[in-house]
């Protein structure tokens, strides 16, 4: 760990921190000519690269140093057998004409001692299985999901919301600069990676050909999704990926059209990204676009179906042999049994659930989204509300249809907002995903949707 202090703060000594946090099981040698032979969190300080001990091979070299010495840094490292390096410090291509310079010093070095670089300008690596990570708390339990981020900021927030989420990761990635290893490296990696089930990336830009990646994606996305979350798709979004990377961000409409053409998962946001991952892991491709939407009253249908059309799921109606059976226990008036179903004259919470073991023999429908008051549901006893969701879940088997729950929310009270924690909490166990709005559900709908149908126009039977 070149650069760590005793001072602690931000770089070095963060690093040492946190891999002792992590519990990293191979030894850790802090190096400041500063701090010669005192100890920065237990471990000793080294006052060079040649003076570390020989006996037991060194993976892994973490840069924290001004960006000017570097160069010197990774020749001493090629000297000492370390075979990658990661370059936490900035000052690069992102800052002009002299970083690009020192960048291209970097990737000679490299290139002449047989080091691999990852960065500069980056926060590392997360490897559950290796013991290693850049955030404080992490989850060290392995998970399906791989992320690719040419931020820093963004892999340690992914990291922390996704597991908050319920999910975990296999591998993130900082990029940074990506002078050396790339992200089509990394894809090409986390392909053929069996812990890796899906895979999502923040990217700014690419550094190489992107007929390579192009290709590279094609044979991807046939093993497992692709998520990518274009950053810099505005004009403003551009500047700040050339400040932040150092590079050209593309433009939007090639990304489209690449997506397009492989299969990727294309998605507009952080929340989108964590959502297409979660809607993946939790369930099946659907095979048609249909909704059933079932709810509390006539507006909310009306706003279900528009937040499911607009975002090309569809809301069939149902047929006449079917309302007619429905009809038996709803009553017609102050209710809606043609889809969407408004159940609020039936004052029954189980007649959704009849309603749901008729309308699943409906080919033209795989979704069942219920639009569900989490106040309501979680003040009634827990007994109770844990029974009717697993009548739910009993009406609509996961392995053939999609069921699905937002919220209906009657305030932004704090009593509110604990409650639909609990209410996700308690959905999660049998997958059932809550989304924050129809809106996002129906958008990772349609998206897994769009994949299956790739997937079945593309893989040679």
């Amino acid at each position: 760990m070149v650069g760590a202090s005793t001072k602690g703060g931000w770089g070095g000594s963060h690093y040492i921190e946190i891999l002792k946090e992590c519990e990293f099981p191979g030894p850790i040698y802090p190096i400041n000519p500063k701090y010669v032979g005192e100890e920065i969190h237990g471990y000793k300080v080294y006052g060079s690269i040649s003076s570390l001990p020989d006996d037991i091979p060194i993976d892994l070299g973490i840069i924290a140093v001004p960006a000017k010495i570097t160069p010197s840094i990774l020749e001493q490292l090629g000297k000492k057998g370390v075979l990658f390096a990661h370059i936490f410090a900035s000052g690069f291509s992102e800052l002009g004409e002299e970083g690009i310079r020192l960048e291209q010093e970097l990737l000679k070095k490299g290139t002449e001692n047989n080091i691999r670089i990852l960065g500069p300008n980056c926060m590392g690596v997360h490897s559950p299985t290796g013991r290693l990570s850049f955030s404080h708390r992490s989850s060290m339990t392995p998970g399906p999901v791989a992320f690719i981020s040419q931020s820093g900021g963004l892999a340690s927030r992914h990291l922390a919301y996704g597991t908050s989420s319920g999910y975990n990761f296999s591998n993130i990635v900082s990029l940074g600069n990506q002078i050396d290893l790339d992200l089509i490296d990394f894809v090409k990696y986390f392909a053929d990676d069996p812990e890796t089930k899906v895979i999502s990336m923040y990217v700014e830009n690419l550094k190489r050909d992107g007929n390579e990646f192009v290709k590279l994606l094609k044979e991807t996305t046939l093993k497992k999704p692709v998520i990518i979350w274009k950053g810099g798709v505005s004009e403003g979004g551009q500047s700040a990926v050339l400040s932040h990377t150092g590079g050209l961000a593309g433009n939007i409409k090639l990304w489209k059209a690449m997506a397009q053409q492989t299969g990727v998962i294309l998605v507009d946001n952080f929340y989108e990204m964590s959502n297409m991952v979660n809607t993946y892991l939790t369930y099946p491709i659907p095979k048609t676009t249909g909704a059933a939407i079932f709810c509390g009253g006539g507006g909310l249908g009306v706003e279900g179906t528009d937040a499911c059309e607009r975002n090309n799921i569809t809301v069939p109606t149902i047929s006449k042999e079917m309302q007619t059976q429905i009809n038996q226990f709803v009553r017609l008036i102050n209710s809606n049994i043609s889809n969407p179903f408004d159940l609020a004259g039936a004052q029954d919470r189980n007649a959704a659930v009849k309603t749901m073991e008729i309308v699943k023999n409906d080919p033209n429908i795989s979704l069942f989204i219920t639009l569900t008051s989490p106040e309501y549901i979680m003040a009634i006893k827990e007994e109770d509300a844990k029974k009717y969701i697993e009548q739910l879940r009993s009406a609509i088997p996961e392995t053939e249809k999609l069921l699905i729950s937002a919220p209906a929310l009657h305030s932004v009270s704090q009593k509110t907002m604990e409650s639909i924690v609990k209410y996700r909490a308690m959905l999660k166990p049998y997958n059932i995903m809550v989304y924050n709005s129809v809106d996002e559900a129906a958008k990772c709908c349609y998206r897994l949707w769009k994949y299956g149908k790739y997937l079945e126009n593309n893989t040679q039977l």
